[in-house]
């Protein structure tokens, strides 16, 4: 996936710091080393952290060599050998080095995912989007390791919930593991966790209480506030230029997704999620992309109308996500949309100075928020079926320490005792570096290898477990923004008016007062993949999907937006849109019968 569909649902500077951490795409220790009691495998603490023996007398794993494995990563943004402060966590404990293959930063990632298939050697680890998964189990890519999940420390504790996913993979009557799902929680099916939804508009506290906070109806009024913002702060304080809306275009196309995707994303605040041609409604209902009335190109009008308005940044159409996240972290963005988004500018400091990003509320929105996704989101770790012997043994190892407490706190939390210190209560609190490290890429100690915080996160850029999981070392979410110590901290004065103007503790329980927040139930299903036919139809239907929207974006004239959209809709017509979305209609009926089933 994109960074977006990871997403997962992360908040503030954990979210980013998993995030980016590894980003949008947020994720034991004690007060001087990495906590190893939950590694599996015998270690030795030094000032620089943990180390493994050349032998683990744990495992019987011989670690005396190198090894780099390659991970095949569907969620990466960065192609490469990893580097900086992860690296050396996982050199120094497992003599590791992990080079990332990206198709999402390779240029072409159809290509390289179909010349790596037909070499027989996708990755040495793989993490892929759930309908490809499938297909490269059958086509025998993927090795069952259904007894290195039993008789590994933390991967048995999830078993119950990776049979469930792989109990829907098509021929897979013995029930064997082949895929970890990503994203898990230790909640349940039926919670949601969060005190924010993933999308929702939000805008800097200070500029928005200058121009007098203004009650929303819809998107007219919103554009409204946006315009008077950005008139009021035509630049940052460096000087940069300042842009409501900052879009990049690299995102677009991944998987199943036929559309542009920061115009996908903002669906949700109108009620819908799109999946391929179609969308679905958070009341069961399910609607075509090109509906006229249809969410879809409702935000496509609203980037329209954004841009007439000389909203928009005009690097938008070419900017990658790197340059959009700098202008991010540089406070020149002012409208945020994904609430991991906050993670790149908010701190306690700057809410208390309420120069922060909170939600602000827009009458009219209904959003789609989907339950803890206590099963999995739709992606999945897997193992290259050629892995033998110690090598596989070596895989394993490390998939498993990824989902101990130890491995999901350096990828949700940090780096211990430089992001975070531990009280004599055993819970966590951020430093100075835990909360400005990920924006400011701030330089870590040479004992962790040195160089930038950002730089060295893992490029991973997926997690086996959610942050909103709770910390068995703590009894606290790994989530830092749910820590007793950050909400305390967070009591600021932006959180203070902000409860005192809209009558809510945050804005989850608002949007239930309100009702325009109800769940749907996160069911993670296998669905089948695109016959060949439908496949050609959907990559020539994306390309003018895309293409078209972000023209429409920048027509000179509402006329000719929509005189681009009837075009494409006649286009899409000559290219099998029917068949398109007969195939999807059918497949994400799956979905919608799976919700209405978890509600009964």
């Amino acid at each position: 996936m994109k960074k977006r569909k990871i997403v997962s649902l992360m908040l503030a500077v954990i979210c980013t710091l998993s995030l980016v951490l590894t980003g949008c795409s947020g994720k034991k220790t004690d007060n001087t080393t990495p906590d190893t009691k939950d590694s599996g495998t015998a270690t030795t603490s030094t000032a620089e952290g943990t180390k493994d023996t050349a032998e683990s007398t744990q495992t019987g794993i011989d670690h005396t060599n190198p090894l780099t494995l390659e991970v095949y990563d569907v969620a990466a943004n960065y192609q490469g050998t990893q580097s900086g402060w992860f690296a050396k966590v996982i050199k120094d404990k497992f003599n590791l080095e992990l080079n990332i293959i990206a198709p999402q930063a390779s240029g072409d990632g159809e290509a390289l995912y179909q010349t790596r298939t037909a070499a027989g050697k996708l990755g040495d680890i793989i993490l892929l989007d759930n309908s490809p998964l499938q297909d490269c189990i059958k086509a025998g890519l993927i090795a069952d390791i259904s007894s290195d999940v039993q008789n590994s420390k933390n991967l048995n504790q999830y078993y119950d919930q990776y049979k469930t996913f792989n109990a829907g993979l098509e021929g897979n009557s013995d029930g064997k593991i082949y895929g970890l799902p990503c994203q898990i929680t230790n909640t349940s099916p039926t919670t949601y966790s969060e005190d924010t939804v993933y999308i929702s508009p939000m805008l800097p506290w200070d500029y928005y209480t200058e121009i007098g906070a203004p009650e929303m109806k819809n998107l007219d009024d919103l554009l409204n506030a946006l315009e008077k913002i950005q008139k009021a702060h035509p630049t940052n304080d460096k000087g940069d230029a300042n842009y409501a809306i900052s879009l990049w275009p690299d995102w677009d196309k991944g998987g199943s997704q036929i559309t542009m995707e920061t115009a996908t994303q903002l669906t949700k605040m109108y009620g819908y999620e799109v999946r391929g041609a179609v969308m679905l409604g958070n009341k069961g209902d399910m609607k075509e992309v090109t509906d006229d009335t249809g969410a879809y190109y409702k935000m496509l009008k609203f980037f329209y109308d954004a841009n007439q308005r000389g909203l928009v940044d005009p690097d938008s159409g070419t900017q990658n996500w790197d340059t959009a996240c700098t202008k991010m972290k540089n406070k020149q963005v002012l409208m945020f949309w994904y609430n991991w988004q906050r993670g790149f500018w908010n701190t306690p400091d700057r809410a208390n100075e309420k120069n922060a990003y909170i939600y602000t509320p827009v009458e009219d929105m209904d959003f789609y928020q989907p339950s803890d996704s206590y099963f999995g989101d739709g992606r999945a770790f897997a193992l290259g079926a050629h892995m033998e012997g110690n090598d596989r043994a070596r895989a394993i190892e490390f998939l498993d320490w990824l989902t101990s407490p130890e491995g999901l706190q350096f990828l949700h939390d940090g780096i211990p005792d430089w992001s975070y210190t531990k009280g004599d209560d055993g819970k966590y609190t951020l430093t100075e570096n835990g909360l400005y490290g990920l924006m400011e890429n701030r330089t870590v100690p040479d004992e962790w290898g040195g160089g930038g915080f950002d730089d060295g996160n893992s490029k991973i850029n997926q997690w086996p477990l959610n942050a909103v999981s709770t910390n068995p070392n703590t009894g606290e979410p790994y989530n830092t923004n749910y820590w007793a110590s950050y909400l305390e901290a967070n009591k600021t004065t932006m959180t203070k008016e902000w409860s005192e103007k809209y009558g809510g503790e945050n804005q989850v329980k608002y949007l239930e007062s309100t009702g325009q927040l109800k769940p749907v139930p996160n069911v993670n299903i296998i669905l089948p993949s695109d016959s060949t036919d439908v496949a050609l139809i959907r990559s020539q239907c994306a390309t003018l999907i895309c293409d078209t929207s972000w023209r429409m974006v920048f027509a000179s004239s509402e006329d000719e937006f929509k005189s681009m959209w009837a075009d494409m809709k006649t286009q899409l017509d000559g290219l099998g849109w029917a068949d398109l979305v007969a195939s999807d209609k059918a497949t994400y009926q799956k979905v919608l019968d799976a919700r209405a089933a978890a509600t009964k």
